[in-house]
């Protein structure tokens, strides 16, 4: 279908309009298009195709023309900000458990006695560098508040995460959650260190709001021991701080493992987000897809923690679209959606460039239910993408050797952002 005269766009004036053309446009959720072309407005894309077919329907705009490639705004759908201040974490030893790093980031939190101010500057900067290596939308997990938003605009949506494992405990964070403004948004942190009851409390709040309910799920084997059989780290961790109270294990767990239990309490459904899903079998693959819930693979982190790798070819298999997240600089030493996709591009070769690209984009827009206005370029979406350059681009000889260098050469040489001129 040719697309439509300015006029017939609902705008009021061709001086609000304008065409960019480029060596290369990337949609997202079309193929991608050599010397393509967007029509934009102040506010939306109005248009996307080649520049040949495109140009004939505009010929009085304002042609600014781009050397690089334009493809939507990167979307990360996990990040700690406030744990920005800790700096990265390493591991003692390449056999140390997922427990023996949570503690040894809790002693460094408790050491470093950092202030308020302390916390936000380092935050602050975390999102300045999202910004500028192409992020314009992150999912923000925190155990504090977080005020300052000087940086440049990244739309942030941040949950305050609740733990509390033991029944005394649970009851205690359920009144505190309670004292809190309606409109206020907590999410939980895991099933291994959120109780039952917290988790259906939260998520009925979720449902509510109409808000993102956001988990780590089945980031280590240990989570699927302490809820099917009271064992293994987390057990002893639980034990060790005095928040094993029979909660834990949980009567009844079968094939469906950990997303079972989820399901039974009612968690899943399309606005629920599962991190990690690292350890996760085909029958709980299907229990997600059935419900519509949506997944965040964090490759990065998992890499660096050496807890495994998710299942992605089975995941999309079952129809599902992760989105894609860096955690925080505590578990990952480069907080870059680029390293992210190079990760799982070296990880599943199997998997298409194209869809790599719509996990860091596409995928985190849906998980965050923001894909009507972001994570593709299409009429509609809003007109604030991409504008990135670099030589391994430039030699591209087709779409498939453009995609490919998009998600395994790393972060581009020049990233702008159209829209916020």
């Amino acid at each position: 279908m040719s697309p439509s005269p300015v006029h017939a766009q609902g705008v009021d004036s061709a001086h609000d309009c304008r065409i960019l053309r480029a060596p290369w446009v990337v949609p997202v959720s079309s193929p991608v298009v050599q010397d393509g072309a967007v029509v934009v407005n102040r506010n939306r894309i109005l248009a996307v195709g080649p520049f040949c077919e495109l140009s004939p329907h505009y010929p009085d705009l304002p042609l600014t023309s781009c050397q690089g490639v334009l493809l939507p705004g990167l979307v990360n759908g996990h990040i700690h900000l406030d744990l920005s201040v800790m700096g990265t974490v390493q591991p003692d030893s390449p056999d140390s458990s997922m427990c023996d790093w949570i503690q040894k980031l809790l002693q460094r939190r408790e050491a470093a006695k950092v202030s308020q101010e302390e916390i936000e500057t380092a935050a602050e900067k975390t999102i300045c560098d999202q910004y500028a290596s192409g992020v314009g939308l992150m999912l923000d997990i925190g155990n504090i508040g977080l005020q300052r938003r000087d940086c440049k605009p990244v739309e942030i949506l941040s949950l305050l995460e609740m733990l509390a494992p033991s029944q005394a405990a649970q009851r205690a964070v359920i009144d505190i959650i309670s004292d809190f403004s309606s409109d206020f948004p907590v999410t939980g942190h895991a099933p291994y260190s959120t109780g039952p009851n917290l988790l259906k409390f939260i998520k009925k709040r979720c449902r509510q709001q109409e808000t993102i309910f956001s988990l780590h799920l089945a980031e280590n084997i240990d989570e699927a021991l302490l809820l099917g059989k009271g064992e293994g780290c987390f057990a002893k961790f639980l034990q060790e701080r005095g928040g094993l109270d029979g909660t834990f294990p949980v009567a009844g767990i079968d094939s469906r493992g950990v997303v079972g239990y989820l399901e039974n309490l009612g968690i899943l459904d399309d606005k629920t987000l599962c991190v990690h899903c690292v350890h996760i079998d085909d029958r709980e693959i299907q229990v997600l897809a059935g419900t519509g819930t949506h997944v965040c693979l964090c490759p990065g982190s998992n890499r660096f923690l050496g807890v495994g790798t998710a299942p992605l070819e089975k995941i999309l298999a079952a129809g599902i679209l992760p989105a894609l997240g860096t955690d925080s600089i505590a578990s990952n030493p480069v907080l870059d959606l680029w390293q992210e996709m190079s990760i799982l591009a070296q990880e599943h070769h199997r998997v298409d460039p194209a869809t790599i690209l719509a996990m860091a984009t596409l995928g985190g827009a849906k998980a965050l239910h923001r894909e009507t206005d972001l994570g593709a370029l299409a009429p509609g979406r809003r007109a604030r993408f991409l504008h990135v350059e670099g030589r391994e681009y430039e030699k591209a000889e087709d779409a498939d050797q453009l995609l490919q260098r998009l998600i395994s050469c790393g972060r581009p040489e020049s990233i702008s952002w159209i829209g916020d001129e």
